[in-house]
This record gives structure tokens, C-alpha cells and sequence, in this order.
């Protein structure tokens, strides 16, 4: 594998390794908050990054016998040199009778 492959293989592996994620944090009024900024940056787009969000805050919902009701979700698609795609959903835990309402 010649140095140019491997560096594109490299970079590559950066923009597709996924986000780092805040993990669920309490900011008060039984409301969470997680966040996630994407590694590539670039025109990526926030909308994979949202999914996620959503993933983490129904397992963290789920595993407390409940379903997430959404409070804010706030998303930004990746502009190159000015900033990476990102996203922060606040939302709170509640039980399934109280959400269909």
C-alpha cells in the first residue's frame, strides 16, 4: 500500500469513524441533554447525527421503563472551514400513557 493510499484510507477512516457522543446528561427539571459533533466536518449533513441522539435517548429512556418525549432538538449541517455537523436533543423520560397525549 503505497503512503498516499494509506493517508486516504487514514482520513477516510476519521470521517467515517461516526461522532463522539456527550452521553446523556441531566440539566435539571428531570430534561437530559446529548449532543454529538461529527469527526469529518465537511458538508455533512446533521441528519445521521440526530438518529443517533434519538438511539441513545430511547435506550436511556427504555431502560427506565419509559419513552422519550422530545423538548428541543437543535441540529446544524457541516459548513467546510467554519464548522462540523452537530446536533443536541434535550427531551425527557415519560410514561407511554402520558406521551400519546
Amino acid at each position: 500500500m503505497t503512503m498516499s493510499t494509506r493517508f486516504a484510507v487514514g482520513v477516510l477512516s476519521l470521517i467515517t469513524a461516526g461522532c463522539a457522543s456527550s452521553g446523556v446528561v441531566p440539566i435539571g427539571d428531570g430534561v437530559y441533554l446529548v449532543s454529538k459533533k461529527s469527526i469529518g466536518c465537511g458538508f455533512a449533513s446533521a441528519e445521521s447525527i440526530k438518529a443517533d441522539l434519538y438511539k441513545e435517548a430511547n435506550e436511556f429512556c427504555a431502560e427506565r421503563k419509559k419513552e422519550i418525549h422530545t423538548v428541543e432538538v437543535i441540529a446544524h449541517d457541516g459548513i467546510p472551514a467554519v464548522r462540523c455537523a452537530n446536533a443536541e436533543l434535550h427531551f425527557t423520560c415519560v410514561d407511554a400513557a402520558k406521551n400519546s397525549q
